[in-house]
């Protein structure tokens, strides 16, 4: 019988890239191989990808739950959370910037239920893999967020994140400090995507948070020499 990696996390795992057509028209597709599947290739094993774009922790843990009967004793399960936990309603923000607003899920539970996600893993017979948050682009984010917004909704947002940009990397950044704390403290394999982008230029989608194809690679290389 052949082994088995699982993908279980967001877009990242699941292999979205965005792109833009010559007409200028904007879509996220499947990557032609997502990193799960680049990975399993290399090790001449069998990839299920579980990924889903949007996913949050608590979405998260219920695919696995749900899924778990059909996975247990499979090798290694690749998981990748966080970059939609530290996300927040912009539709929201924009419509009302004087309300108070917060990430889509707080640091605090999002960590309590990661926690429980890798230890479910392990009951299961299967080794976690932990992938700390790829750095984000948050000035291309944030243009790119925005350009469906008003005028007013613009200055709206602006006006909210008073910090800039930068605010949206700094938060993002918080939760992948969160990603680390984790996989410390439940002794699960960490691979440090962060570092290792930070030494490649080219890994990010136009809309500075979505990998592309190269950085898709660089993650399944990557995660291949950890296990």
């Amino acid at each position: 019988m052949t082994s088995k990696i699982i993908a279980l996390g967001d877009s990242i795992i699941k292999g979205v890239v965005l792109n833009i057509e010559q007409s200028g028209k904007i879509h996220y597709a499947l990557a032609d191989h997502s990193i799960a599947e680049q990975l399993a290739n290399s090790k001449h094993m069998e990839a299920v990808n579980l990924g889903k774009m949007g996913c949050t922790i608590d979405a998260g843990e219920r695919i696995l739950d749900h899924h778990l009967p059909s996975i247990e004793n499979a090798e290694y399960a690749i998981l990748c959370y966080g970059g939609n936990d530290s996300d927040y309603n912009w539709r929201a923000i924009a419509a009302n910037p004087q309300a108070e607003h917060h990430p889509k899920t707080a640091i605090g539970v999002f960590e309590k239920t990661y926690a429980r996600i890798i230890g479910k893993v392990r009951a299961a017979g299967i080794t976690p893999v932990v992938m700390s948050l790829p750095p984000m682009d948050s000035a291309k984010y944030y243009n790119f967020l925005t350009s469906v917004f008003s005028s007013e909704e613009k200055r709206n947002v602006s006006r909210w994140l008073k910090g800039g940009a930068s605010a949206i990397a700094a938060g993002h950044e918080l939760y992948n400090d969160a990603v680390k704390r984790v996989a410390a403290s439940t002794d699960a394999l960490l691979v440090d995507v962060s570092s290792a982008f930070k030494q490649s230029g080219d890994y990010l989608c136009a809309d500075g948070i979505h990998i592309n194809a190269h950085g898709q690679q660089i993650i399944a290389d990557l995660i291949g020499k950890s296990i």
